[in-house]
This record gives structure tokens, sequence and C-alpha cells, in this order.
């Protein structure tokens, strides 16, 4: 009986290896994750048609219905009514519009604010810049189904004159220890400044190894002055610190071009410390963010339709 239950055990292995391999293998379903888009498809924003339009609605007259500008206007809005002319010639000249603000609403309604830049008419019949005025205008746009260039948009009314946007208050910035003009920081960035706005001298010398730069072109500046310096706490005005060390910067820079006329421009750096001295490492145009924040990601969504 031992020699038989000996024999039966030896036997089973191949006959379950065979049983195993004539077997079909069922595969089984694994639940797997829907895939997801990475890019979000955003519909276009009709401030290039409201700053068109706007143009030229204030450009047109309704007693001339046929000319271009009108059929233009009528390309845009079908059914918004025309300026009437008194046939006298206009005291302001129209230079430019700009689109200041888009405001998505709801069911593809858009609220675009165009600010039309105007000019006194001087007695030779042309505009005089130094008495520009602004003239604010809420246009209504109507968004069809599409996405991109399949997108149209409608201007279904007349524009409505507002005024102008409130002023946002400002925060702290980050640079508010004011150095010394003549110190181991204001002194290279009034020399990098002079060759960065003036062209005169080389940029690089005065840049951190690894940042490009190229010097201002056109600008017509003869000299540049560096009127204040100032930076976070950890710039002081001292000694060096080791390489590697970060400061951020505002300097405030006054550009005179060759006519005489001076510019007022204000420039954030950040400045990395080696080999005893400061070198630019960035310059951080627009507005820097306060200390320790990250500057904000632009959006598109905003919400309400006022100011």
């Amino acid at each position: 009986m031992a020699r038989i239950a000996v024999w039966a055990a030896l036997a089973a292995g191949p006959l379950a290896l065979a049983a195993q391999c004539a077997t079909p293998v069922v595969p089984v379903a694994v639940g797997q994750p829907k895939p997801t888009s990475s890019t979000t498809v955003r519909s276009a924003d009709p401030a290039g048609v409201a700053e068109l339009f706007t143009a030229l609605w204030l450009l047109s007259d309704r007693a001339d219905e046929q000319s271009g500008t009108a059929q233009a206007v009528r390309a845009l809005a079908p059914e918004v009514p025309l300026p009437r002319r008194s046939g006298k010639v206009a005291q302001q000249v129209l230079l430019r519009t700009v689109a200041v603000r888009s405001v998505c609403l709801s069911g593809g309604s858009w609220s675009v604010i165009v600010a039309a830049l105007y000019a006194p008419r001087t007695t030779a019949g042309s505009p005089d810049p130094s008495g520009a005025v602004v003239r604010y205008f809420a246009v209504p746009v109507l968004s069809s189904d599409g996405v991109g260039w399949a997108r149209a948009f409608t201007v279904r009314a007349a524009p409505a004159e507002v005024t102008g946007p409130a002023s946002a208050p400002v925060a702290a910035g980050h640079t508010d220890r004011i150095l010394p003009g003549n110190g181991l920081v204001a002194t290279p960035l009034r020399e990098f400044f002079a060759a960065y706005l003036t062209g005169v001298g080389e940029v690089d010398r005065y840049l951190s190894p690894g940042t490009t730069l190229a010097p201002v072109r056109g600008s017509g500046y003869a000299a540049v002055t560096v009127d204040q310096v100032s930076a976070d706490i950890e710039a002081a005005d001292g000694p060096v610190p080791e390489d590697g060390r970060r400061a951020r910067v505002r300097a405030q820079v006054t550009a005179t071009d060759a006519s005489g006329d001076q510019w007022p421009l204000v420039y954030d750096l950040s400045l990395t410390a080696r080999d005893g001295r400061w070198e630019v490492t960035a310059l951080n145009v627009g507005a820097p963010a306060p200390a320790g924040h990250a500057s904000p990601t632009p959006t598109t969504k905003t919400t309400g339709g006022a100011w």
C-alpha cells in the first residue's frame, strides 16, 4: 500500500501539469482609469472684437450707412444704431481703442470694457497729445458655439459709456530698506543700468554666470542716473556675503534721452553674490510678488460684471 501511494503521488504531478496546459486561459478584466485630457480648451476672448467695434462705431455716422465704416460696424453688430453726426468738425480726434477688461457672464454673454483715447484737435486739424482724454465704454458681446476660429462673436447692443476703473490698493513691497547711493549694491547697479539703457559699456560683466541680457535698443537714452536703491532685509549694504546668497532689489532710475526729456523708470532685480560682489541674476519686470509668496498664475476666470 505504501508503494502504491508513492507511485500515485509521482503520477499526480505530470497529470496536473497536463490538465493546466489543456485548460484554456480566460483573461480577467481589470478596471483601468479613464484617460483624462491634460489640456483644457478655453473659449476665445472677444476683447479684440469689442476693441475693433468700438473704434468703428465711434467713427461711424448714421447719415452715411453705405460707408465702409458703417458696413464694418454692421458686420460685427447688425442691430446696433450708429451715432448721428452734426456735420461740424469734431473737437476731438480718436487716437486708438484698447480693451482693458473682459468678463464672461453666463450663456456665452460677455462684457468688455474698452478705453478710447482722444486728443483735442488743434487749429491746424492735427491732434494734440498733450491734452489727451480717456473715455470708457462697456460693450456687450454674445459668443456662439465653437472653439477657436469656429467661435463667432456678435455685439448685441450699443456700448454704454461708463466711468474709469478705481485704483486698487498697493501692498507693501519686499524691498523696504533704502541703501546708500555709493554702496556695494548701488554702485554696480549704476554701471549696469548705464550699459543696459544707453548701450555704452558691456552688460555681461555685471551678470551672473548663465544669465543673458541684451542691452535696450532704440531708446535714445544718453544718460542714466540711479536715484534710489532699496532691498530686502537680507541685502543690507554691508560686506558681501558668501557666494550664492540672493537678494531682491528695486532700483528707481531716471533716463535722459538726446532731447533732454527725462523718464522715471523702476526695475526689480534679483542679485547673487559671487567673488565678493553682487551680480544681476534676473531682471524681474512687471509686478513682483511680496516676500514669501509665489508669483500668481494668470487666469482668465472672472466673476461679476462691474469694475
